[in-house]
């Protein structure tokens, strides 16, 4: 990819409108390249019995793929670093990657570098691109301090299970300050529906889980082993689920 075509812009609604543009342009192209390869099975009979069996479409064009210097969790390459606008850092931009050029999507580049991808829809049919609470949560999931602060929140989580009489209020705190970090990601992503949204990260299907069984044990009493001890494990692994980016390299 030649990076020297990528120009940052921030997130407006003509944004929005250029996306509409591409995705138009898009449909006419596959069209355009479907009249083709119908064009070819009328011509030649011998190509039209071997693609016969297909009902798929393959396009006639190399296929595009997405950069990975590009993706979700990676760094902003360097030569990009030093072209990027020092005034845009935390806020949404127009998609950088021109595999995602169609996608309802914008991308947030935070101090770090580091790349945040977003639907464009709207958050969980209430939170637009444009809303004031959606930024704020943004800006606070996108900043270099929140995963800092959620590893140290669960770091002291499991320094008190580790203790055998730790005060139940402990649960109680931790539960609310996971139940925060949650509600945060899905006013900044939306809930499901969309692309990028909180559950089409797998890693967040365990916050949830876990958040799920402590309120279940906080309402019905399950017992002390199984369940409980399930729900601990699970909490535990909550360390992992805060850097995958960082895991699997």
């Amino acid at each position: 990819m030649d990076y020297n075509t990528i120009v940052f812009r921030e997130f407006t609604h003509e944004s929005l409108r250029r996306i509409d543009r591409y995705r138009q342009e898009e449909a006419e192209r596959i069209a355009s390249e479907r009249l083709q390869r119908q064009t070819i099975r009328e011509d030649d009979n011998d190509e039209y019995l071997s693609t016969k069996k297909s009902s798929k479409y393959v396009p006639l064009g190399p296929k595009r793929m997405p950069n990975k210097e590009l993706a979700v969790g990676e760094t902003l390459p360097l030569f990009l670093q030093h072209r990027f606008p020092p005034e845009l850092i935390g806020k949404p931009i127009e998609e950088i990657d021109y595999f995602y050029r169609t996608d309802y999507a914008f991308v947030i580049i935070n101090k770090n570098k580091a790349i945040f991808r977003f639907s464009a829809t709207k958050a969980c049919y209430i939170f637009s691109p444009f809303n004031c609470c959606r930024r704020i949560a943004m800006g606070i999931l996108s900043h270099p301090l929140f995963s800092t602060l959620v590893m140290l929140t669960i770091l002291t989580n499991c320094v008190f299970m580790t203790m055998r009489n730790a005060p139940e209020v402990n649960e109680y705190v931790f539960t609310f300050i996971y139940t925060l970090e949650a509600l945060t990601k899905c006013v900044a992503r939306g809930f499901i529906l969309e692309k990028y949204t909180f559950l089409r990260d797998a890693w967040n299907w365990l916050d949830f889980i876990v958040i799920t069984l402590a309120y279940i044990t906080f309402f019905i009493n399950l017992g002390k082993v199984a369940v409980l001890r399930t729900f601990r494990v699970l909490r535990a692994l909550k360390t992992v689920a805060v850097v995958p980016g960082e895991i699997f390299q």
